[in-house]
């Protein structure tokens, strides 16, 4: 099975084992038949093996279960997260018009009283926009953002010149229902086919 496991990783272009120094990998001495791994089959042959590194970003064996149960037809589940929030962040601090227009990158990481904003923007209006980055926004994203508020006492910007917002990949009709029950902005990834 540990040559199985090697044939993945070559064939797949992904990283079982620590190569030194990288992030969380499955094995730090090498030895991958001393682990826990989950290794997906398909017509009798392996075809990959959770966790694994790809592009330096960790593929553990919890996100591909979750994307499995949360799937409505196995058949359609990724083997790798495509994108990462740190992904997501570095795309709309560069790129704030992706967002809106007029919109001026402020900061990342930002801390206050009960979290850490991972994004902060103004408007061409002066209003401040706090995002939480997601892949799949879920409830807890929805309670982290409300959290935001204290950055206008920290700051001495008027409530009313703050706004809170999600940047996700997806999120559900009912957790967006959430969002807008809540006052809270939500704006997903997404490609528009241009020819």
């Amino acid at each position: 099975m540990t040559e199985s496991i090697r044939l993945i990783s070559r064939k797949n272009a992904v990283g079982v084992v620590s190569k030194g120094g990288g992030a969380l990998p499955i094995s730090r001495n090498k030895n991958v038949s001393k682990i826990g791994i989950l290794i997906q089959i398909e017509d009798d042959k392996p075809r990959n093996v959770y966790p694994h590194e790809i592009n330096k970003k960790k593929i553990d064996i919890t996100s591909h279960l979750e994307t499995m149960i949360g799937a409505d037809d196995v058949s359609h589940v990724t083997d790798q997260e495509s994108i990462s929030e740190e992904d997501i962040s570095h795309m709309i601090s560069t790129f704030p018009e992706l967002i809106e227009e007029g919109l001026k990158f402020i900061d990342t990481e930002v801390e206050i009283s009960g979290g850490r904003i991972d994004a902060v923007f103004r408007s061409k209006n002066d209003e401040h926009l706090l995002i939480e980055i997601e892949i799949e926004a879920r409830d807890n994203a929805i309670g982290q953002v409300q959290r935001f508020i204290t950055y206008a006492e920290k700051y001495g910007i008027p409530r009313d010149r703050i706004r809170l917002g999600i940047v996700c990949a997806k999120i559900s009709e009912s957790r967006l229902n959430a969002c807008i029950g809540a006052g809270v902005e939500v704006y997903t990834l997404s490609l528009e086919k241009r020819a």
